[in-house]
């Protein structure tokens, strides 16, 4: 009698297996990352994180680390300005109440005034680009459709939005 081959199980991270993730574990889109309890400092915790497109690049030295940070900063201040406290894996409290009226919080104006003048030093063209990148996780291969042009020029522009970025923040 003849074995019978049975297909290998998928193994996942037992953070992946508790929050039913997957799917997107499958598709590459998560990575697990060790880091520090904010409650407890002397304990480390798993975290699922969204693979970003520019620690990718960054890996693939595209960018250097300093733009990369400037990158993080970015979309920190995007999460600011949507109500997130502070910190990458910020609790939300979208807005706060004033005389039974929902007002933004100083801190989401504070943000959202830190974004205008970034995206005013980067220009109009670049924060396309960036938000792309950053907010909407998006790589080269499908910027290019969306700009209508071809791989090696949008990599020339991410590179050069990236070089704006960083000055831009440098200069807040």
């Amino acid at each position: 009698m003849a074995r019978v081959k049975r297909k290998s199980q998928a193994r996942y991270p037992q953070i992946v297996k508790e929050h039913g993730l997957q799917e997107p574990w499958n598709s590459g889109r998560l990575e697990v990352v060790q880091e520090q309890d904010e409650e407890n400092p002397k304990k480390t915790v798993e975290r699922l994180r969204v693979k970003a497109v520019y620690d990718e690049m960054l890996s693939r030295g595209t960018i250097t680390k300093e733009q990369r940070d400037c990158a993080e900063k970015y979309a920190i201040l995007f999460e600011k300005a949507e109500g997130a406290a502070q910190g990458l894996y910020a609790r939300v409290s979208l807005l706060h109440s004033n005389h039974n009226r929902w007002e933004p919080k100083y801190s989401q104006l504070e943000a959202i005034e830190m974004i205008r003048n970034i995206e005013a030093e980067v220009g109009k063209y670049h924060t396309i680009i960036l938000r792309m990148i950053i907010i909407f996780n998006m790589n080269a291969s499908k910027i290019a459709p969306v700009i209508g042009r071809n791989n090696d020029f949008v990599m020339g522009q991410i590179m050069s939005t990236f070089i704006r970025l960083e000055e831009a923040i440098e200069n807040i």
